[in-house]
């Protein structure tokens, strides 16, 4: 074989070996899910048990995290299913949940947003009031 031949297969190999590391998810978006993360902490939830393998590791790939799709393509997350959290509340869960609509900005190619059995009474306005849902 000719030294340009072997130097090129030698090239393919090191760019696949560098594209293997790479993760897909979107850096914005692994945030966004963590700020959700922390939210949902916030008002009380078990948010470790509801999202195990949401991880602050900088190299943890949020596609492929429970809950969370991806577009193969883009890494963009197209669909979250954040169904079914009230069953994992630390406190009482009587009262509605006011979710703030703002941390899902960052998911601008989002197509599905499951936040059935959840009882969402409402939505936290980026000011900080409340909206009901009627």
């Amino acid at each position: 074989m000719s030294p340009k031949f072997m130097m090129l297969i030698l090239l393919a190999m090191i760019l696949a070996l560098q594209f293997q590391e790479l993760k897909s998810c979107v850096e914005e978006e692994r945030v966004g899910l963590l700020q959700f993360k922390e939210f949902v902490e916030s008002e009380g939830y078990d948010a470790d048990h509801l999202f195990p393998s949401w991880s602050g590791d900088p190299l943890s790939d949020c596609c492929s995290w429970e809950r969370v799709t991806c577009n193969s393509s883009t890494g963009r997350v197209i669909q979250l299913s954040l169904n079914n959290t009230r069953k994992y509340r630390r406190c009482s869960y009587d009262s509605n949940w006011y979710v703030n609509l703002a941390l899902f900005q960052p998911f601008v190619h989002l197509t599905t947003l499951d936040l059935s059995f959840n009882a969402i009474g409402g939505w936290i306005e980026n000011q900080g009031t409340y909206l009901i849902l009627t």
